[in-house]
């Protein structure tokens, strides 16, 4: 298995404003993470030994999303974090970027790094619920999920009836309607595919608090894995099935303040599944990895150790106070 061609530290572009990451809390919180990037199905990024650790980024991310704090996971397991289909240094195919793809190319890479035990998957946003799908059709090669922030909804109306509450730019790349899908299209091919420096500078100006390593990976993408895959695995109705159907015991944790999450529904599946339970973290937003790395890594360490114990242990956060329907 080779390395990647080019691959190590990312010297980010003059036309982002350094001003704009010196007053971001999360760009500084934030640092390079370690490991070795392999080219396969997916290029994933690898580092450590031991019981397998999967961790996957969301919409528009890459294996860099997991910065360095999360390293620490390397310590004793084999962590592998690759960039899903479609985005970063992934390949691009010209089509099928549906859960089975994703998915099939995740448990691909894991065969070609040789990984035939269960793995721990820990997902975000688009990755958790590439990791409940995982548990629902793949339990053999699940031990658990940690999904943070997981965008699940009822049906199709629900969700961009979600989306249509978000900020103005997130409504334009939503899929909501024929113009701005074509609005879309075109500003991504124009900009993520042509212009990607001037991109992440305008993504810049949008998510001042992110790193500027991470705005430049949001424009490694094309606009078919972008629309097929936001449409195909968040724009549906299945994410539900997935987390009362998994077989491996699967915690979700939300933040209350996480615009793109129904938190009753979550309340709801847990109630549900006899394998799913949820934590509410008061005050949290959508980009919990980033906001609150130690918090997570405390929660992955200590569902990593419940899912080897017997029975579970019950983590479940305060959901009684949810208007559960």
């Amino acid at each position: 298995m080779r390395s990647v061609t080019g691959a190590g530290r990312w010297n980010p572009p003059r036309c982002i404003s350094g001003a704009v990451r010196r007053r971001s809390p999360l760009g500084r919180a934030w640092t390079e993470p370690a490991g070795e990037l392999r080219a396969g199905p997916l290029t994933v990024r690898v580092i450590g030994k031991g019981p397998p650790l999967v961790l996957l980024h969301g919409l528009l991310g890459s294996n860099r999303y997991w910065g360095t704090a999360f390293d620490r996971l390397s310590a004793g397991h084999l962590l592998v974090v690759p960039d899903v289909l479609g985005f970063g240094s992934s390949p691009r195919p010209p089509f099928g970027y549906g859960p089975q793809e994703h998915g099939g190319a995740l448990l691909a890479s894991l065969d070609n790094l040789q990984v035939q035990e269960p793995s721990l998957i820990v997902g975000h946003s688009l990755g958790a619920l590439l990791a409940l799908w995982l548990a629902r059709h793949h339990p053999e090669r699940v031990s658990g999920v940690v999904a943070f922030g997981p965008p699940v909804y009822r049906n199709i109306e629900d969700a961009r009836q979600r989306v249509s509450q978000l900020a103005p730019i997130e409504r334009l790349f939503g899929l909501g309607s024929p113009w701005s899908t074509r609005v879309a299209e075109l500003a991504c091919n124009e900009l993520c595919g042509k212009r990607p420096g001037l991109a992440a500078r305008l993504f810049s100006r949008i998510r001042p608090d992110l790193p500027r390593a991470l705005l430049e990976d949001a424009t490694r993408h094309s606009w078919t894995s972008y629309s097929e895959t936001l449409r195909r695995v968040i724009l549906n109705d299945e994410g539900l099935t997935w987390i009362q159907e998994a077989g491996p015991p699967v915690l979700l944790v939300a933040g209350t303040r996480d615009r793109h999450l129904d938190l009753e529904l979550l309340g709801a599946a847990v109630q549900q599944s006899a394998h799913a339970q949820l934590e509410l973290w008061d005050g949290a937003g959508h980009d919990i990895p980033i906001e609150q790395p130690q918090r997570c890594l405390a929660v992955i360490e200590r569902w990593d150790d419940a899912v080897r114990s017997s029975p579970l242990p019950k983590l479940i956060g305060d959901v009684s106070r949810l208007s559960l329907r």
